[in-house]
C-alpha cells in the first residue's frame, strides 16, 4: 500500500512538472528597444543604440579603436574596427513587432 501511494505521489509530481514545462515561454524581449538609449561606459566615450526610423543601431565614439554590432532576429551587423575620434556604426533594417529580438554591442579593438 505505501508502494502504490509513493508511486501515485511520484507520477503527479511528474504530471505537474510536465505541464509546467509545456506552458507558453514569455519572451525575452517583448519589443525591440524603441528609441534612442544613451550610455557612458567606462572605457570610455559615449554608446547610443536602439530602434528608431525602420533599425536598429548601435554608433560608439570613443578615442580608441573601437567597433559597434546590432543583432536582429538572430542576423548581425558589425562596424568596422574604427579609428579613434571617429564614429562606429552598425544598422540593420528591422520592424518592431511582438516578439521581435534585438542586442547591441560596443567593442575597442
Amino acid at each position: 500500500m505505501l508502494r502504490k501511494k509513493i508511486a501515485t505521489a511520484a507520477l503527479g509530481v511528474f504530471a505537474a512538472t510536465g505541464l509546467m514545462l509545456q506552458a507558453a515561454p514569455t519572451p525575452a524581449n517583448a519589443w525591440l528597444a524603441s528609441g534612442v538609449h544613451t550610455q557612458y561606459p567606462a572605457t570610455g566615450g559615449i554608446w547610443q543604440y536602439g530602434f528608431w526610423n525602420a533599425a536598429v543601431r548601435s554608433y560608439y565614439t570613443v578615442n580608441r579603436n573601437h567597433g559597434s554590432t546590432v543583432v536582429v532576429e538572430g542576423q548581425t551587423v558589425r562596424s568596422v574596427c574604427t579609428a579613434a575620434g571617429r564614429t562606429s556604426i552598425a544598422e540593420k533594417f528591422a520592424l518592431n513587432w511582438w516578439g521581435a529580438t534585438d542586442a547591441y554591442y560596443y567593442r575597442t579593438c
